[in-house]
């Protein structure tokens, strides 16, 4: 009986220390930052919204140069705001354009529906959810 709950002491132990070390192996996607020397504005149509593992929004713009992966807002902000996007959204896009690994990105400093402005950064580029209340 006491081997057994040796045993289990052991195991528990090794569970516990494998599951402080996973945080640390996981894989973060980069930081981004704003670069107001590459701001642009581009037009097009949305393919796909999706949310990453980082709970921030992407949408995947159909442009008149191809699809453009642009990157908006968390998640949590954009419900508060009650902003929502959908397939087919005319939007044009004010924003930062990145590069991950040689492909195009663009962090959004404004996003315009219908005449609507949706601002996610201000005119320097810092996101305006900065502070939000959680």
């Amino acid at each position: 009986m006491a081997r057994s709950a040796c045993c289990k002491l052991v195991s528990a132990v090794a569970l516990i220390v494998v599951l402080a070390f996973i945080p640390a192996f996981a894989q973060t996607a980069p930081q981004l930052k704003y670069d107001k020397s590459t701001e642009a504005k581009v037009k097009g149509v949305v393919d796909e919204v999706k949310t990453a593992a980082d709970k921030i929004v992407h949408l995947t713009l159909n442009t008149d140069k191809g699809p453009l992966d642009v990157v908006v807002a968390p998640e949590k902000f954009l419900q508060d705001m009650e902003i929502t996007f959908a397939k087919g959204d005319n939007l044009e896009i004010l924003g930062s354009q990145v590069s991950i690994d040689g492909t195009a990105v663009m962090l959004a400093r404004e996003v315009t529906r219908n005449g609507d402005i949706m601002v996610m950064r201000d005119d320097k580029g810092k996101p305006v959810w900065v502070g939000w209340p959680k």
